[in-house]
């Protein structure tokens, strides 16, 4: 009875995702893991998790999507701002990541306004 209640709370989301999330936070904390590098992992993630899906959808349809590409730049240089940030690095090196990261907002919104698939 106990099992099914706890598969039952697993299949909402909300609480699933709550569980992912304080499971992650014991793991980082019990192997003392500095969280800034576990952000930096979780960033590289996505961009990998951007550039598979450009090229899936490069390969199904043909079309590059410009909006996969920003966004890929756009986390990639949050992560090195991130990184850029927490090693003390000089502040024309951290002024250059964000104007960068402005950048390719501009052009994310281009790229969403003028879209090919209106």
């Amino acid at each position: 009875f106990i099992m099914e209640k706890f598969i039952l709370i697993l299949k909402q989301r909300k609480f699933f995702e709550l569980l992912v999330a304080l499971g992650l936070f014991i793991f980082i904390h019990l192997n003392n893991i500095p969280f800034y590098h576990v952000i930096a992992t979780l960033l590289e993630l996505m961009v990998i998790i951007e550039v598979i899906q450009m090229l899936f959808v490069f390969f199904e349809d043909q079309k590059i999507k410009i909006c996969f590409m920003v966004d890929a730049s756009i986390i990639f240089f949050i992560r090195e701002l991130l990184i850029a940030t927490t090693n003390h690095e000089p502040l024309v090196n951290i002024g250059t990541y964000v104007f960068l990261i402005a950048i390719f907002f501009v052009f994310r919104y281009f790229a969403v306004k003028f879209s090919y698939n209106k």
